[in-house]
């Protein structure tokens, strides 16, 4: 997945300056596939954010103290590709 500011890149290379698909992916340095799939799009897809909710339930004293440390573990997999990043699993242990 590409971030906002390439999205709008593409956009205004193929809709202001008028390049086609190829020169694009060349320019940009990605797929001719991706280029032509974000073109067809009329607005940009967004990611969903985790929200931080703990206020309702009661935690223990260490799920309490470990609660952060999980949080900056998903803050740092958002730097991250796919495969790097901590499952459930490997929090758990």
């Amino acid at each position: 997945m590409i971030n906002m500011a390439q999205y709008h890149h593409i956009k205004f290379l193929k809709e202001v300056e008028g390049l086609p698909q190829r020169q694009i992916a060349k320019k940009l340095g990605i797929s001719r596939n991706t280029v032509s799939k974000y073109i067809k799009q009329n607005e940009a897809s967004t990611t969903v954010n985790r929200t931080y909710t703990y206020s309702g339930k009661e935690y223990s004293d260490e799920t309490k103290r470990v609660l952060p440390i999980i949080d900056q573990w998903h803050e740092d997999d958002l730097k991250r590709w796919g495969k790097q990043k901590h499952t459930a699993a490997r929090i758990y242990k």
